[in-house]
């Protein structure tokens, strides 16, 4: 695979840092996205986890902390890294500069602050066994599962999951951004295939897993809400806001991605640089994407959670809305 030439930034330039509205406008974001987690916080510490799957909370750091280690070790965002780390860009600049990772790094932190608050406050089932109309229910049903049970993700499990995978993961894509960023801001670098490819297959590797987890969180937590006709202790209005920030979020990081994304045309194109080429442009969009289709999913999660509400609240007036 041949070398991918990569010209030092010129840190003045502002790709890599955003005029003081839009840095605000960023800085807003972030604490959105924390007040976004608060209201789940508290109702979980209030009344307890009944309605919200653990699954879910698991799979949501797990994808958190994917797309955190994707963005990392991306090459799109080395330059501002680079100024940044070369004392380039200090003050207001390099917190500007800075805010792609710090928006990402917030993010994971309030799902793994998430997944703590769960554990802590974890209701646990009770195990009861069915009689005969609730256990023809189950067997008719799409929701419940057939035999009542003790949930078999325990939180030493998920403890130990999300440690395990964020010990392994962010440590080697914070090398891939240590290594791979220029040395200095004013010289001209290049990545060799020994760099490359270990690269462009870890980054392969994070995109199909962020893919995967990104749709597999909501899956589990929409099954639990449509087993329990209800959305338990799951906060409405977190979800509502988590859509909405996730949202603007992936437009954030695409802006900040716009800027030093470029590509050089080469001839002869050889198999090794178009696989190089393939998963650069990939991994660039790839967070944006990804915030985009988890802001859609809590967007559904969000309807699915006003019809059980609806249902409860009006179904004697206006009648049951059923799902298909």
């Amino acid at each position: 695979m041949g070398d991918i030439q990569m010209t030092s930034p010129v840190c003045e330039d502002t790709a890599q840092y955003q005029s003081t509205t839009r840095t605000v406008l960023e800085t807003l974001l972030w604490v959105s996205v924390i007040a976004a987690y608060m209201p789940q916080y508290i109702g979980i510490r209030r009344t307890g986890t009944k309605g919200i799957s653990p699954y879910y909370v698991l799979n949501h750091g797990l994808f958190s902390t994917t797309t955190l280690a994707l963005r990392l070790s991306h090459s799109v965002f080395f330059p501002a890294f680079a100024c940044v780390a070369n004392h380039e860009l200090k003050g207001w600049k390099g917190y500007s500069a800075l805010l792609g990772f710090v928006e990402v790094i917030v993010q994971w932190l309030c799902s793994v602050v998430l997944l703590v608050v769960y554990i802590r406050y974890r209701t646990m089932p009770e195990v009861t066994v069915p009689g005969p109309n609730e256990a023809r229910a189950r067997r008719m049903s799409d929701w419940l599962p057939e035999e009542a049970h003790a949930h078999k993700l325990t939180s030493t499990r998920m403890r130990l999951i999300l440690g395990i995978y964020a010990a392994v993961t962010l440590p080697i894509s914070l090398g891939f951004l240590v290594v791979g960023s220029p040395a200095s801001s004013s010289q001209h670098t290049a990545l060799s295939s020994t760099y490359t490819i270990p690269w462009t297959i870890w980054i392969t590797l994070l995109c199909a897993v962020d893919a995967f987890l990104v749709v597999f969180q909501f899956i589990k937590q929409m099954k639990t809400v449509g087993r329990l006709g209800a959305r338990g202790t799951l906060s409405i209005t977190s979800i509502g806001m988590l859509s909405v920030a996730l949202i603007l979020m992936s437009v954030s990081q695409f802006y900040r991605t716009r800027g030093n994304f470029t590509l050089h045309r080469e001839r002869p194109l050889t198999f090794g640089r178009f696989l190089a080429l393939f998963f650069y442009v990939y991994g660039c969009v790839s967070v944006d994407v990804m915030y985009l289709v988890a802001g859609l999913g809590y967007l559904v999660l969000f309807q699915l959670c006003l019809l059980f509400n609806w249902n409860d609240l009006f179904s004697r007036r206006f009648g049951r809305i059923r799902l298909l």
